[in-house]
């Protein structure tokens, strides 16, 4: 993608609440160091500024011009002479930048003056003020309270986590959650105003580091310190210049829920990624937060050293910026951006909260990023949420505008200034809340390939994301190519089907079957037959398959017959197994009947193990794998799936056991028909009902 903009001066609304930013993603041109800097309206009322970025050409430059003379309070001889004003040093920064500062604040204006005085000095690479970006807006989220029911119990209040075929709501986690729910070697980095200690992320993090150089701005008592907590980014009136007063906003500890809140705990809310941690980089407070410390926290939260702040020992793969404001990509960020991405991790960031072109927002526009806008629960581009060229993907952001809880529900507290650790929720809407569920999306697909680098990252979620529902706002012009869905990003990375010799996947505690013998003349399907190997004579050619217990599913040899030919698919066989075949095909418009044949043997009592079939991930049939529903032999199964008449979906049949009591569900001999009449049904082949439902470990070879 594309993006090179204005400088920001005013943060821009990224949450109805109180809102931060994000970054821009993915082309190959750069800021030039060069060019004039862009003055937009908003820039006009940016606070005053007295702190500049500066890198210079080389090590030798850099030690002539910050040798401060002792005499004059360690004024910079030559920069001040550009400037017209001392300059002295500050501090330094991450990838060979410093920070120089004025002896007082100036206007936004006259410090862009001083920037390009000082870009002009021999030996200086560029220079640019350190803006200052902030939380604005205000939103109506509805708190909720704890629910101690078992299997998080806001989980029906997590519309943006769902999805149900003809509504386009959120991004279709469980049908992914069957794929892979993440492993917690996978960190995620949220730069926000830190987290509190919550119930539903407790384990969840992994040591973090509070950036914020100002003390009045950390609002806890100092500067940059080891402690990540959110302390409150409350502010009274005239602190923050003519912005209001307002409440603590404790809005890093929501986006960190929607990443990556406990999941399946009995307890309050689900996250995208179940497993992954949260590194938490503190760099917003009390009226917003600096570039320089936003710069820092980025390159440390990649695993890229800065000086003055411990080494990282949990790198982030994946990085969430819900921060921005209006104006350009600095130079100084995109150096950060292209050292991150280089590092190997991918930079997630939201669009603005300003209804407008996200081409005028920092760091939306910068490259190398994934930028994301906010949609609603229809699947419409939510009303303040910015758009354009630059926007590569949206997610879920709600509108809390009519309906609080048509916003995202994540974690938060209820403290009005210092938290009173309520471990409670709320809704909340912005492009701040879409962002993480794009970054948690991203973390899942690195579960699955961990060796993606950030371009495959971004062109997995772009690639496959949900077309925008018919009547909606937002096109692939303006609001990216789609909205992010688990399902659709995580299937096309399954793991390679199982060849039939591979029985290396076993456990050493199962007896193997017999290594099969592919057919010698594989059968060919009908030419009616949309299906490709429509009875698995061929072995898995044409099948996606998999099983938590890593053995083969499509099988030549087993405790029954096959219902043709001799091989088949065995699905279960095992406590606690989740296992599936699945192939992509055409559903016929003049034949939208899916049949399959299936035999079931169980030692199970019904309501625990089950089968189903999905199609693109949406459970379409569901039947109980149960000792009283055994079929003795292999029966005919219909599926209405006109509703999918001439799409191209992908069609999977799959089964879950319990940890106790055996279930089996052997399918064979796929197609389609044209009515729901079973009358095509042979005869079932009888066999002993004890050796259908024989544990799978303990088939006779």
């Amino acid at each position: 993608m594309k993006k090179t903009l204005a400088y920001a001066a005013i943060l821009l609304c990224l949450i109805v609440i109180f809102f931060p930013l994000s970054l821009k993603g993915g082309s190959t041109s750069q800021a030039n160091a060069d060019a004039p800097f862009i003055i937009n309206d908003a820039d006009i009322d940016s606070p005053p500024l007295d702190q500049l970025i500066i890198k210079f050409v080389n090590e030798a430059a850099a030690n002539r011009l910050l040798a401060g003379n002792a005499e004059n309070n360690g004024e910079l001889t030559e920069l001040s002479a550009a400037a017209g004003m001392a300059v002295t040093y500050a501090q330094p920064m991450a990838l060979g930048m410093h920070v120089v500062r004025l002896p007082e604040r100036i206007s936004y204006l006259e410090i862009v003056a001083v920037a390009a005085a000082l870009s002009d000095v021999h030996g200086v690479e560029f220079a640019e003020p350190n803006r200052i970006f902030t939380h604005t807006g205000e939103g109506a989220p509805m708190l909720v309270a704890p629910d101690l029911i078992p299997n998080d119990p806001q989980w029906s209040n997590m519309w943006h986590l769902h999805y149900t075929a003809g509504s386009s709501e959120g991004i279709n986690a469980a049908a992914g959650w069957d794929i892979t729910t993440g492993l917690a070697s996978t960190v995620v980095a949220v730069i926000d105003t830190g987290i509190l200690p919550h119930n539903d992320l407790a384990g969840k993090t992994v040591p973090g580091y509070d950036f914020i150089t100002d003390p009045f701005t950390a609002n806890d008592g100092d500067g940059r310190d080891p402690n990540p907590a959110d302390p409150g980014d409350w502010h009274t009136a005239g602190q923050c210049g003519a912005v209001p007063p307002r409440n603590s906003s404790w809005h890093g500890t929501h986006v960190a829920g929607t990443i990556g809140a406990a999941t399946n705990n009995s307890l309050g809310i689900a996250g995208v990624n179940w497993h992954a941690k949260i590194l938490p980089a503190r760099v917003l407070g009390r009226c917003g937060g600096s570039l320089v410390d936003i710069i820092d926290a980025m390159v440390w939260s990649a695993g890229i050293p800065v000086t003055g702040v411990p080494n990282n020992s949990n790198p982030a793969k994946v990085l969430n910026l819900s921060l921005g404001g209006s104006g350009s990509c600095s130079t100084a960020t995109q150096n950060a951006v292209n050292a991150i991405v280089a590092a190997g991790s991918t930079v997630v960031v939201a669009a603005g909260n300003s209804n407008a072109n996200a081409s005028g927002f920092t760091p939306a526009n910068c490259n190398n990023v994934i930028t994301v806008s906010a949609t609603s629960r229809t699947g419409s581009r939510s009303y303040y949420s910015n758009y354009g060229a630059v926007v590569e993907i949206s997610g879920p952001g709600g509108e809390t505008n009519v309906i609080s809880s048509n916003g995202v529900l994540s974690t938060l507290d209820t403290g009005t200034t210092t938290p009173n650790n309520s471990h409670t929720y709320a809704y909340y809407q912005g492009t701040s809340m879409a962002a993480p569920h794009v970054a948690g999306v991203a973390s899942l697909v690195l579960a699955l390939r961990p060796a993606f680098t950030p371009a495959q990252v971004a062109n997995q979620l772009q690639t496959t994301a949900r077309p925008f529902p018919g009547g909606s706002s937002c096109n692939t012009t303006i609001c990216g190519t789609g909205i992010v869905d688990v399902f659709r990003a995580l299937q096309p990375l399954v793991p390679p089907p199982v060849t039939p010799n591979s029985y290396n996947y076993l456990p050493v505690v199962q007896r193997p079957l017999p290594t099969p013998t592919p057919s010698a003349t594989p059968t060919s399907p009908a030419p009616t037959n949309p299906f490709v190997n429509p009875g698995f004579e061929s072995g898995s050619t044409g099948w996606s398959q998999y099983s938590s217990h890593g053995w083969p599913i499509i099988v030549s040899s087993g405790p029954v017959p096959a219902h043709g030919g001799s091989w088949y698919g065995w699905l279960g066989g095992e406590y606690d197994d989740v296992s599936y075949v699945q192939q992509q095909v055409t559903v016929p418009a003049s034949a939208p009947y899916l049949y399959y044949w299936h035999w079931i043997g169980s030692q199970d009592v019904c309501g625990y193990d089950f089968a189903y079939v999905r199609v693109n991930g949406t459970t379409v049939n569901t039947y109980n794998l149960c000792s009283s529903a055994n079929t003795g032999g292999w029966v005919k199964k219909v599926i209405n799936l006109s509703a999918y008449a001439n799409q191209s979906v992908v069609i999977q049949v799959r089964a879950e056991t319990d940890s106790s009591l055996n279930s089996n569900l052997f399918i064979d001999s796929f197609g389609f028909q044209a009515s729901a009449s079973f009358n095509e049904a042979g005869p079932a082949t009888p066999i002993d009902a004890d050796e259908a439902a024989r544990p799978r470990h303990a088939a006779a070879p």
